[in-house]
């Protein structure tokens, strides 16, 4: 067995993590990187950290709401002061490349629907360490990026896809106006479509459903492997850990392109 290869893919794995409790079982299963949703910086997560609860070495940030001028602002004191176990932030709102020019860590830009080509990632590449690749693209379109991206991309291993944000408080809006008990998360059906909802002071964060499951596509010479596994109870998330799926999962759009071409009139 090449257990440097191994250990490289150990590494290379990054886990959004959600209690110390999650750690702990990760750290018994091998993975110690992990990455922490930021206090009043995060929708869509179901537990957030201030840096002072923050103990492990090299960390990582996970920040993915929209920011207006106040937060911007509240998050460039926070970035120069980070501690020494701070090695890294994954982040999506690309005025944070501004505000991190002069930071010394690791930056990961996780665009929602951008960067779908390689001029655009390596246009991003000028400014941070790593692109996280959308999910909107095909394995073809991944291989391509990959191989004509100026520096190594990242990819979404793992986890629930972002469909839908609003500053709206919409899930205790639907509770007031039924008259129905408020539940948060909060799983609701549309069209054979379901989604799961989570609501925070910043807003409403709408999941599709069912888990994104992209890890047959990690036997790429790729930077990080970001895993995101929202709800999971302990037993998936340990099983996960060792390549088992217990939840229902699809592919996203790697084998399903999303660009169709229009019918023009036969004149």
């Amino acid at each position: 067995m090449d257990f440097q290869l191994v250990r490289r893919e150990i590494m290379n794995k990054l886990f959004i993590i959600k209690s110390e409790k999650e750690i702990n079982l990760l750290k018994e299963n091998g993975i110690d990187n992990f990455v922490y949703p930021l206090f009043s910086f995060c929708v869509g997560v179901e537990n957030e950290f201030s840096l002072s609860e923050i103990k492990e070495e090299n960390s990582y940030l996970f920040v993915n709401r929209v920011l207006d001028e106040d937060s911007a602002n509240k998050l460039n004191v926070v970035l120069h002061n980070l501690p020494s176990n701070i090695k890294g932030i994954i982040f999506d709102d690309v005025g944070i490349i501004k505000i991190l020019e002069d930071v010394n860590i690791e930056k990961i830009l996780m665009p929602s629907h951008f960067a779908c080509n390689y001029e655009s990632v390596n246009i991003f590449n000028e400014y941070v360490d790593s692109v996280v690749l959308p999910f909107d693209i095909t394995e073809d379109e991944v291989e391509e990026i990959i191989s004509k991206s100026s520096k190594k991309v990242s990819l979404y291993a793992f986890g629930l896809i972002g469909s839908a944000y609003s500053r709206r408080y919409l899930i205790k809006n639907y509770s007031k106006h039924e008259n129905v008990k408020y539940e948060n998360p909060l799983v609701i059906e549309n069209n054979n479509h379901k989604f799961i909802l989570f609501e925070n002071e910043y807003g409403t964060y709408f999941y599709h459903l069912p888990y994104f499951n992209g890890l047959n596509n990690l036997n790429k010479d790729i930077k990080y492997a970001i895993y995101h596994p929202i709800c999971l109870s302990e037993n998936d998330l340990k099983d996960l850990v060792n390549g088992k799926i217990n939840v229902e999962t699809d592919d996203g759009f790697l084998h399903n392109k999303t660009i169709y071409k229009i019918k023009g009139d036969k004149k």
